[in-house]
């Protein structure tokens, strides 16, 4: 029936566009479909393939993305497919363009040979602001961009990108820049998704009762994906074309402290030490990456539900079942 919703999730296999895809398909009546690479993963998917329609097609291939088009009709996209690791974005940098920011492109001249206005959230990030210093914080809409790394770099050039077709033709856009968000799902490239993924092989007896980490000094605002996804949900439902909306929690740590209440959360707890590794590093860090984010909240009246500790529990307990299948090593 044409009246049900029509959702086109791009990165739909990935950590956030899964948990984006069981969000809806429990809380909403919406037909969604998922673009995805011919040799992404399904992992992230695997419990819900039955209930989606995946699309085959490429963030840097025009002609699959009118394909997908053409095939999902949507009412909303839901932009969240993206190179979004901030270490390889050095090694890549072309590659990091090419995809979030070309990609973008792609996909609204696909739109553009259609006869669809779909409203579009596109999910930008904070590392754009660069490293703020103290006496700036916290971060809100109107602080001035100053990426210092390549990944920021593409996904500012993405948003000009956004505001350039929403002037141009119409488009209904609305960015969102979300700060840390944590939870099952999430590859190791992520700091937090690594340190439980060593805390689980070690109690495995996989790995010796050593951590290897990088930059522990940073401090973030963090949030449980599963609360992520509402507010997009609620972002797309409510959120003002052309709008940038910040998301975000008053749940603010520094690494060293995410990875202590890790260790703490382990039954080796009393063995277990950690020790920098330089590969780790980052040639740019962000020490504060801190925000406010009363626009979006008085808008849709969205807090956070999950405490941190319990979003910690949930990322460790799912790299000890990952363990246990013997799935960890293709992630």
């Amino acid at each position: 029936m044409r009246n049900q919703k029509r959702v086109l999730i791009t990165g739909i296999t990935g950590f956030v566009g899964s948990h984006l895809a069981d969000y809806l398909l429990l809380n909403t009546t919406y037909k969604i479909f998922g673009l995805k690479r011919v040799n992404s993963r399904l992992k992230n998917i695997e419990h819900i393939l039955e209930k989606i329609t995946l699309i085959d097609g490429d963030l840097i291939d025009q002609t699959s993305l009118l394909n997908a088009i053409k095939i999902s009709k949507p009412d909303y996209i839901y932009h969240l497919g993206a190179l979004s690791w901030v270490k390889p974005s050095w090694d890549m940098p072309a590659a990091y363009m090419q995809v979030n920011a070309i990609g973008t492109i792609n996909l609204f001249e696909a739109l553009r040979n259609t006869d669809l206005l779909p409203k579009i959230l596109v999910s930008c990030t904070p590392e754009e602001y660069g490293d703020v210093p103290k006496e700036l914080l916290p971060i809100t809409e109107e602080t001035r961009l100053a990426p210092v790394n390549l990944y920021a770099a593409s996904k500012a050039a993405q948003e000009v990108v956004c505001q350039a077709y929403q002037a141009s033709y119409g488009f209904k856009i609305i960015r969102t820049r979300a700060f840390n968000h944590e939870g099952p799902r999430r590859d190791t490239l992520g700091a937090l998704s690594s340190f439980a993924y060593q805390i689980a092989r070690i109690e495995k007896g996989l790995q010796k009762p050593i951590v290897f980490v990088g930059n522990l000094t940073a401090k973030r605002n963090f949030t449980d994906v599963r609360d992520m996804v509402e507010a997009y949900y609620l972002a797309m439902e409510k959120g003002v074309s052309g709008q940038l909306y910040l998301i975000g929690s008053n749940q603010i740590f520094t690494i060293k402290e995410c990875l202590e209440m890790l260790i703490g959360l382990s039954s080796m707890k009393e063995k277990i030490t950690y020790r920098t590794d330089s590969e780790r590093t980052r040639p740019t860090e962000l020490r504060l990456l801190i925000g406010k984010f009363d626009k979006f909240e008085k808008l849709t009246g969205w807090k956070p539900k999950i405490p941190f500790r319990e979003t910690l529990k949930s990322v460790l307990s799912y790299w000890r079942e990952e363990i246990k299948k013997n799935r960890h090593k293709r992630t």
